[in-house]
């Protein structure tokens, strides 16, 4: 099935100021629409600010997250992101605490890891929070508080006691395939031309499995010619500007400037063209495209067991 690619300014999408799930502090999101085009594969990808004095306690995930910082530095111990750089937390690895002494901003993208566990929404995440809001539950500094009928205090990172009330199981963290994050700094790494777009420049950060960071440069004038893409993409114009489906989209690294692009698995994508320069910070998802044929071989195996059956 071919599917559509997603061009738009940041400047169109409304702020949002999150209720969260009892995280310290304060913080407004964009999100753009992201979908995988498989179902219950979910993906959210935001422009983030941090306020000072947001704060998290030192937890894991199950699920992965990129961050790329733009303006300030996120001051997650073990974690620290200075402006243009990128970190990879696993999914299992735990991280922090983190604690903004400053205001920063950035990009974040939080997905399913390898190990395939249901990712939820912070909708989901926060509707669970006024749920257990409501049943007596408090939420305070990241952590989550409830006193049982026989006068027990149970205390839980908020994340966790959100995430097991909408599964209605108990998290089964995956086991760490890091000892930590993994912290990008482009800085070291060199650009590579492409070897089919005259103009066109990759800083290759890092392959995590199903997914991986690159910063990739246009020359002014340069193009990258129409072409199918086999695996999905995140785009984000960081830099100069770029012309798309005769349209001229600005960079930047605002809440106004920036231009996000997703580009699906199975996807035709138009030519691009620049005339000012530009500069992407893209996530690379091959992972999408590797479910979706995984599943397409399980669902011909099912099919194809009558047929084997009845031949013995």
């Amino acid at each position: 099935m071919k599917r559509d690619v997603t061009i738009m300014s940041i400047a169109d999408i409304p702020l949002r100021i999150p209720s969260g799930i009892g995280r310290e502090g304060s913080s407004g999101s964009k999100a753009f629409p992201v979908d995988s085009g498989i179902p219950g594969v979910r993906l959210e990808f935001t422009w983030r600010r941090y306020d000072k004095g947001y704060g998290t306690p030192r937890h894991s995930h199950i699920f992965d997250q990129y961050r790329y910082t733009m303006s300030g530095r996120r001051m997650i111990k073990d974690g620290f992101l200075n402006p243009g750089e990128v970190a990879f937390y696993p999914e299992g690895v735990y991280y922090g605490p983190q604690m903004q002494e400053e205001e920063c901003t950035g990009l974040g993208l939080q997905f399913q890891g390898l190990t395939g566990i249901r990712y939820l929404t912070h909708k989901e995440l926060g509707d669970a929070r006024k749920e257990l809001s409501a049943q007596g539950a408090s939420f305070k500094g990241g952590v989550y508080t409830v006193v049982t009928p026989d006068g027990r205090k149970i205390n839980k990172d908020s994340h966790l006691a959100c995430t097991e009330y909408v599964t209605g199981e108990k998290v089964d963290f995956p086991k760490p395939r890091f000892d930590k994050p993994i912290v990008m700094q482009p800085q070291g790494h060199p650009w590579i031309g492409d070897r089919k777009s005259a103009g066109v420049e990759h800083k290759r950060l890092g392959t995590f499995g199903g997914s991986g960071i690159r910063l990739m440069k246009m020359a002014p004038g340069s193009k990258i010619a129409a072409h199918h893409a086999e695996d999905a993409e995140i785009r984000y114009v960081t830099d100069g500007s770029i012309e798309y489906a005769g349209k001229t989209w600005q960079g930047g690294k605002t809440e106004d400037e920036g231009t996000y692009m997703y580009v699906p698995h199975n996807s035709d994508v138009g030519e691009i063209t620049t005339k000012t320069g530009a500069t992407f910070y893209i996530i690379e998802l091959p992972m999408l495209a590797d479910i979706e044929a995984k599943r397409m071989h399980l669902n011909q195996a099912v099919k194809s067991t009558p047929e084997m059956a009845s031949a013995t």
